[in-house]
């Protein structure tokens, strides 16, 4: 029994949110039992990927390959569990334990009755299904029917609050990443013209030898993908939809939309364009040269829209633009140290991202108030909270002893790698505009004039969320070892010549 669930445990994973989501409608008016299901679900998940974190780092790399139904590649659908696999898996895992206790006894006020908070966990489950799906597949209509299991759980929740903004930025949210999704499925659709295959494995060993003979199919391959993409993970200035859709969601959607969602279509870009085109058709192509590019463009000018924003989500959803610039400017290095910080980047802004939207949620459903200067003097009556806004908030700038420093240190050491001071600059000054940002909030907060209304921190499963979400940013800016070592080999093994 155990051998078998060892074998397994890779589909394992990916099912039990979707089998659980799929059952938890029968007990909508036990709202108690809902939340202790998906909370169940949600540890069980953190420990099976630990363990299948332990096994890649003691197989030093070799991969574990799953066959769906005993099928074979190219003609079965496969399950890929490396370096890169489950070091998003475990960013996954991570975040969104401590997302589903928030959400634990506070969603009523912000979703509405019990079976309405019962749907709001069923669309949570199919979108951590549907990541934990992104992290391990090897097929690339796989990837396209995930991205549609999350888009679609994505628009859900942020419709899932109880205001009629939510269903405008819903709307809007729908028929961009419709459009997203139709370029996503062109891509597809072009590689699989040019190569016969959908298995990533065998497309790219294809594409390798045959590219020349269409070299115009192929850049169409790489533009829709590279937009549509784009589109998915807000990519400026395809992101119009993302203020609104992040800003308006209930605190735990938010969380988990801004920290996981993105970073998930942000995978499976990494995933079309390191293993099926590789890196050396992004050279040839000068693709690498574009990403850097629209990375930085992004970086300043997501940040200088936070700083335009008074309300305190609007400024944390545009950081999140400015935010997956630094991703895709990491993504166009082509170099181990450049996609070693990209990835560790990548799960650190996941564990302060989150921990921002949460702690804001915390203080705006206190006070009642969402503009920053209405949050004056916050500080003194929600000292926990405010403590985990203000180290996230630390950790995003990339102040030392916090996790987002390791991300960006790695990222200038592999910009200097490749001999241009231009993404360095912009790196340093996105930090600085980070701090332009935050620090005020923080100011406001700690010296304003306290509120006279009595707020205080939320209740026990709040807090113990907020506190373990912190300890994470700590601790990877602290001692990142067997993290940062995940990510490492996860780059040298995206970098492996073909």
């Amino acid at each position: 029994m155990i051998s078998a669930i060892t074998t397994n445990l890779p589909v394992f994973i990916i099912i039990a949110p979707l089998f659980v989501a799929f059952v938890l409608p029968t007990w909508a008016q036990r709202k108690r039992l809902v939340e202790n299901l998906v909370i169940s679900v949600e540890i069980l998940m953190l420990l099976g990927t630990c363990y299948l974190a332990s096994i890649v780092l003691l197989q030093k790399g070799i991969p574990i390959i799953y066959q769906m139904g005993g099928w074979s590649a190219p003609w079965g659908i496969e399950l890929k569990v490396g370096s890169l696999g489950t070091f998003f898996l475990l960013t996954v895992a991570i975040v969104s334990l401590p997302v589903a206790l928030f959400a634990r006894g506070n969603l009523t006020h912000e979703v509405g009755g019990k079976e309405r908070v019962a749907r709001f966990y069923v669309l949570y489950l199919l979108l951590i299904g549907a990541l934990g799906g992104m992290a391990l597949t090897n097929d690339l209509f796989n990837v396209y029917v995930l991205v549609e299991v999350a888009t679609l759980s994505c628009c859900g929740l942020v419709s899932a609050r109880n205001h009629p903004r939510a269903a405008k930025a819903t709307f809007t949210y729908l028929i961009l990443a419709t459009l997203g999704s139709c370029l996503v499925m062109g891509g597809i659709g072009f590689i699989y013209i040019v190569t016969g295959h959908l298995n990533m494995g065998f497309a790219s060993q294809e594409l390798g030898r045959i590219w020349q003979n269409n070299p115009r199919v192929v850049w169409m391959a790489f533009s829709f993908m590279l937009v549509g993409f784009g589109v998915k993970s807000a990519l400026f200035p395809l992101h119009v939809w993302l203020p609104d859709a992040h800003s308006v969601a209930p605190s735990p959607a938010s969380a988990i939309l801004s920290g996981l969602a993105v970073k998930g279509y942000l995978i499976c870009l990494l995933k079309v364009l390191y293993n099926v085109f590789g890196f050396y058709l992004m050279r040839v192509y000068s693709v690498h040269k574009i990403m850097v590019l629209v990375g930085m463009v992004a970086i300043i000018s997501g940040s200088i829209s936070a700083l335009t924003q008074e309300d305190l989500k609007r400024r944390l959803a545009f950081s999140t633009v400015a935010q997956v610039g630094y991703i895709f400017l990491g993504f166009g290095l082509l170099n181990t140290k450049g996609l070693t910080g990209t990835l560790f980047y990548l799960a650190s802004h996941a564990v302060i991202k989150s921990t921002l939207f949460l702690s804001a949620g915390a203080m705006l459903n206190a006070t009642g108030k969402k503009n920053i200067k209405d949050l004056s003097g916050i500080g003194r009556k929600m000292p926990i909270t405010t403590a985990a806004f203000t180290i996230s908030s630390l950790g995003l700038i990339g102040i030392p002893l916090f996790s987002g420093f390791v991300g960006k240190w790695q990222l200038l050491m592999g910009s200097m790698e490749t001999g241009s001071i231009l993404p360095v600059s912009v790196i340093i000054s996105g930090s600085v505009l980070c701090a332009a940002y935050l620090f005020p909030v923080i100011r406001i907060a700690y010296f304003g004039t306290a509120p006279e209304k009595d707020c205080k921190d939320p209740n026990l499963p709040q807090k113990l969320a907020l506190i373990f979400l912190s300890a994470a940013i700590v601790f990877l800016g602290v001692i990142p070892g067997s993290f940062l070592e995940l990510a490492n080999r996860a780059a040298a093994e995206l970098l492996v010549l073909r």
